[in-house]
């Protein structure tokens, strides 16, 4: 189909808007330092702080927010392209250029140690990421397997890595203004958050069939279970067996969700994969 002037003018500001960005960004933080110094600064030292190697986890976004970066731009030279790439490009609408837009305020707000402006652009940046997850319904809406592979695997997988980055950049918005864990301790207040972020997971599962969401949530629970049990880092036992039930629940919820998927014949996705062999 040929596309509108609408939908090339969203495609064009959806591949822009990353690279100026971006630049804007790395202009104004070239003073500022790096990004790990503010996570590894004493005074911001906080329980919950998911092992360096959680972080790997930016790679494999990096890469299906890529493949979902030039499938909505198909047909912007042309001006013609798949109907489904034109509803895509709509329903993203201005929420991907908004979290960009978000995302370079918190890296420029984080290096320069300006904090809870910085936890309200992750904020902003989780808002407008779930936005656009809500807006393409991920997985309430039937969509041929490519479409799974170049958008939902991407935006179900930043949704559920934002969701982590959030609750985290909180924590040391707490800890910046001298939250010191009354009543129950420091330990307390961080076994209330694991529960809390464990309910968020579980919730998206069960309302979105959402495995990869979830998955993000198993990977930042090991992320975290590394540091409590690593004994140069934060050592914690207790914290450390909440961490083991997490995961343990998350992947048992995981496990039966998808049976009872199978039972009921909700499975469709696996039934496109076989059409699409056989074709």
């Amino acid at each position: 189909m040929e596309l509108s002037e609408k939908t090339r003018y969203w495609q064009i500001a959806n591949l822009l808007s990353p690279l100026v960005l971006g630049i804007i960004g790395a202009l104004l933080t070239i003073p500022a330092g790096e990004v790990e110094d503010v996570f590894t600064a004493p005074e911001y030292a906080k329980l919950l702080s998911p092992a360096p190697i959680t972080f790997a986890i930016w790679g494999p976004i990096f890469i299906f927010l890529g493949l979902f970066y030039f499938y909505q731009a198909k047909g912007v030279i042309s001006g013609e392209a798949p109907q489904q790439v034109a509803d895509v490009v709509h329903q993203v609408g201005p929420f991907f250029i908004l979290s960009t837009a978000a995302t370079t305020a918190w890296y420029v707000l984080w290096l320069y140690r300006i904090i809870w402006p910085s936890v309200l652009a992750m904020f902003l940046y989780l808002i407008f990421i779930l936005g656009a997850y809500l807006r393409l319904s991920i997985n309430r809406r039937d969509r041929p397997i490519r479409q799974h592979i170049f958008v939902t695997v991407a935006w179900s997988m930043y949704a559920g890595w934002v969701t982590v980055a959030a609750i985290v950049n909180a924590t040391t918005g707490l800890v910046a203004a001298g939250f010191s864990g009354p009543v129950i301790g420091e330990v307390g207040w961080t076994v209330v958050v694991l529960l809390v972020a464990l309910g968020i997971y579980l919730a998206v599962l069960f309302t979105r069939n959402d495995f990869i969401y979830a998955g993000v949530g198993v990977w930042a629970l090991i992320g975290s279970l590394i540091t409590w049990t690593t004994p140069s880092a934060t050592p914690n036992m207790t914290l450390a067996a909440v961490a083991v039930v997490g995961i343990a629940v998350l992947v048992l919820a995981m496990v039966f969700r998808l049976y009872s998927m199978s039972k009921n014949d909700e499975l469709s996705i696996f039934q496109k994969i076989r059409d699409m062999r056989a074709e």
